[in-house]
């Protein structure tokens, strides 16, 4: 017999979409019509596919009572959950666009051809191929700048492309990856911006930042997320915190997304970070709110988070 997968899975019009989450799912629909223009606007892939798994028994089948709004709201939260992550990240991402650049021209001048040069990266055997990829993708920005008329004015002007003037048209994956390959002095110049981290740690978490940076600009799925690269090292807030282990391992904030806190919790400012915390705590209690049917403890086991997440706000980073 053949085995069936999701590419075998026939279409079904949003009727008898509709019909399967009742007949074969156990899902209460309460208004066909209501449920139906969610399946319009969202997707069947998009909101059930997407969001059903907290809702579901063993058997498959929903709990007892499960609505489509219910699967909605947890759908709403993570949208919200996404535009408040992308808002903080977005501070991190300016902040080290700024410090790249005048770190690096600081050290080696204005002129494009600084930035260019495989030479003033950290260009060993190990990751020169990924220097050059970078350099090439610098080079096609600038050979390209009719797509960015601030850099194609520099061009003209002054036949030069300054590193702070192409900084705006680099995505944080990219900028991730220039820090990652920068000498170490320039890298400890960056990263002494940032109190309690050194240069190892921001390699670290800035690919963390721009990974989930493109979940949230895509609208992928966020509240499960996954660092799926590693886990970031321990720091002073998983002990400060109380995060209990399992064989010397701390057990949430290593690849989840209280992971992700923990990281904009060592690169904001005090007041940012706090902003944050208030604005994702108001998220979840509007969740809880919404719906009855996913409860606390099993949200945050699905987000990593400790039962006291709340607490990093204002506890200290210890030296």
């Amino acid at each position: 017999m053949k085995k069936e997968n999701n590419f075998d899975k026939p279409f079904l019009t949003y009727d008898e979409q509709i019909d399967k989450l009742i007949l074969e799912k156990g899902l209460e629909i309460q208004n066909r019509d209501d449920a139906i223009r969610l399946l319009k606007n969202y997707s069947y892939f998009d909101l059930i596919s997407g969001y059903k798994d907290p809702f579901k028994t063993k058997n498959g089948r929903y709990k007892l009572h499960t609505t489509i709004e219910d699967i909605y709201a947890l759908y709403c939260f993570d949208d919200s959950i996404r535009t408040i992550f992308l808002k903080y990240i977005l501070k991190i991402e300016k902040k080290i666009k700024s410090l790249i650049s005048y770190s690096f021209c600081e050290e080696n001048g204005e002129e494009q051809v600084h930035f260019l040069n495989a030479t003033k990266y950290n260009y060993t055997q190990e990751n020169q191929n990924d220097i050059n990829d970078l350099i090439s993708r610098l080079k096609s920005i600038i050979v390209s700048s009719q797509n960015y008329p601030y850099i194609n004015h520099q061009k003209k002007k002054h036949a030069n492309v300054p590193l702070w003037v192409l900084m705006k048209a680099l995505t944080l994956g990219t900028i991730s990856k220039m820090y990652s390959f920068l000498p170490q002095n320039i890298q400890y110049k960056i990263s002494r911006e940032f109190q309690y981290v050194n240069e190892g740690m921001l390699v670290q978490m800035l690919d963390l930042l721009a990974r989930v940076r493109n979940v949230c600009a895509h609208n992928e799925r966020l509240y499960d997320y996954t660092y799926r690269k590693g886990t970031i090292d321990d720091t002073d807030l998983h002990e400060v915190l109380s995060i209990p282990k399992r064989k010397d391992q701390y057990i949430k904030g290593k690849n989840d997304l209280f992971a992700v806190v923990i990281v904009l919790k060592y690169m904001l400012e005090d007041a940012d970070f706090k902003k944050f915390i208030d604005a994702l705590d108001d998220a979840v209690e509007c969740l809880f709110e919404t719906t009855k049917q996913i409860q606390r403890s099993q949200l945050y086991r699905y987000m990593g988070f400790p039962e006291d997440w709340k607490d990093i706000r204002d506890c200290k980073i210890q030296l």
